[in-house]
């Protein structure tokens, strides 16, 4: 069974194990209605020399992966991935996340939705979440939570705001210049400019 499962007894936005600390939050600065920026996302905060996989984990690995049950009306896009590191393993080449990662799905909201409908409890629309995660140092270890997160049905959420800004400002962009390939002496040459040195 994995990990985060013998420990989580209910549902909740923050689940524990020994290797990470993941946590379901959101940013939605003009409120959860049709049109709105809503997003959701998990934070996943590692534990030193530990780390999780980006959605080409490279040689070994698995990606996160992240299932949602949400309100009618409300569908969640796919993860929108941070550009990952480069982790060795021996001869091989991983990709994925160390310390601290933030991994951002943003939410449509349809003109269909109606809050009163959505709502949970005490007034607020629930949000849940079943996530799954391949968490290795030398050894790999399967770990997995259930959690649930309530947002506000009137005024904006917006707590996360900076963890949410970093996540925008680390997805991959186009190149400025398409790259060149060429054939010479039975060769393939591939050139591509304006890679980050980290390449």
């Amino acid at each position: 069974m994995p990990a985060a499962a013998q420990l989580q007894t209910k549902a909740t936005p923050v689940v524990t194990t020994p290797h990470v600390r993941a946590e379901l939050v959101a940013h939605a600065p003009d409120g959860v209605a049709p049109g709105a920026d809503v997003w959701v996302g998990l934070q996943i905060t590692h534990q030193p020399e530990w780390h999780t996989y980006w959605k080409n984990a490279g040689d070994s690995g698995l990606p996160t992966e992240l299932t949602w049950k949400l309100p009618p009306g409300m569908v969640a896009g796919d993860i929108a991935w941070p550009v990952p590191k480069k982790i060795p393993i021996g001869s091989l080449a991983n990709y994925g996340y160390e310390h601290t990662v933030l991994l951002p799905v943003q939410l449509n909201i349809s003109r269909d939705f109606k809050p009163a409908a959505a709502l949970a409890g005490a007034g607020g629309i629930d949000i849940r979440l079943k996530a799954s995660w391949l968490v290795c140092r030398k050894e790999c270890i399967p770990e997995e939570g259930d959690f649930a997160l309530t947002l506000p049905a009137q005024g904006s959420t917006a707590l996360h705001k900076a963890d949410f800004d970093a996540a925008f400002a680390a997805q991959p962009v186009p190149l400025a210049q398409p790259g060149t390939i060429a054939v010479a002496d039975k060769v393939l040459n591939v050139r591509i400019d304006g890679l980050p040195p980290a390449a």
